[in-house]
C-alpha cells in the first residue's frame, strides 16, 4: 500500500512554511508522494482577493520542482468553484487507484477548525491526518483535540513537531505591495514568477 499526503490550500503565493511541512510529513510518515492541490476558491476565504488560479498553479510547480517526491494537481482548480476537502479526497482516492492510502496534510489552525468543515465526520472516520504542530502554539488544544478525535471517530492523527518559521502569505504579499524584500520566504523560482508577471502590487 503507497502512503500518499494530500496538502491543500489557496497557495497565494506557496511559500517555504508549506513546503516545510510537507517535507517533514513525508520524512517522519515515510510518503511516498506528497501531492499539493491548490484550491479554487476556498470555503474560508470566498470573500478574499486571490491570485489567479494558473498563476498559484504555476508558482507551486516552480515551487516543488526540485523535489521527485512532491507532485502538484489542478483537480479542485479544473473542479466545483468551492473546494470541498471530502470530495477532493475521494476524487483522489478514485484517481490514485485502491493500492494507495490517502493522510491528509494541514497546520494547527486549520486542524483545530476541522469538526466545521463540510462532511468533516466523513473525513474523520475515513483519513488520517497529519497535523504540522509548531513549538508553544496551541499545543494544549491541539492535543486535546486529537484525544477527542481519536475517542469519537477513531481517526488516527499524526502530530509532527515543526521547526518556528513564522512566514505567511498575507504578509508576502503585504512586503511586495509596500516594496520589501521577500527573499528567503519564498522560493527563487516563485519570487522571479511573482515579479515576472507583476502580482500582487
Amino acid at each position: 500500500m503507497k502512503k500518499i499526503g494530500i496538502i491543500g490550500g489557496t497557495f497565494d503565493p506557496i511559500h517555504y512554511g508549506h513546503l516545510l511541512l510537507a517535507e517533514q510529513a513525508r520524512d517522519i510518515l515515510d510518503l511516498q508522494q506528497v501531492v499539493f492541490i491548490p484550491a479554487r476558491t476556498s470555503p474560508f476565504k470566498k470573500d478574499m482577493e486571490a491570485a489567479a488560479g494558473e498563476d498559484r498553479y504555476q508558482m507551486v510547480l516552480a515551487a516543488t520542482a526540485g523535489n521527485n517526491k512532491f507532485r502538484v494537481s489542478k483537480i479542485e482548480l479544473e473542479g466545483p468553484e468551492i473546494s470541498y476537502t471530502y470530495y477532493t479526497l475521494l476524487a483522489c482516492e478514485k484517481e490514485l487507484g485502491d493500492d494507495s492510502e490517502l493522510y491528509f496534510i494541514c497546520g494547527t489552525d486549520s486542524f483545530l477548525s476541522i469538526e466545521k468543515w463540510i462532511e468533516a465526520d466523513k473525513i474523520l472516520k475515513k483519513f488520517p491526518l497529519i497535523v504540522g504542530s509548531r513549538p508553544g502554539y496551541k499545543q494544549a488544544e491541539v492535543d486535546n483535540l486529537i484525544k477527542h478525535l481519536t475517542k469519537c471517530y477513531g481517526t488516527r492523527v499524526y502530530k509532527i513537531d515543526m521547526p518556528k518559521v513564522d512566514i505567511s502569505s498575507t504578509d508576502i504579499k503585504n512586503r511586495i505591495r509596500e516594496g520589501r524584500s521577500i527573499k528567503y520566504l519564498v522560493p527563487e523560482t516563485v519570487e522571479k514568477y511573482i515579479y515576472e508577471n507583476r502580482l500582487y502590487q
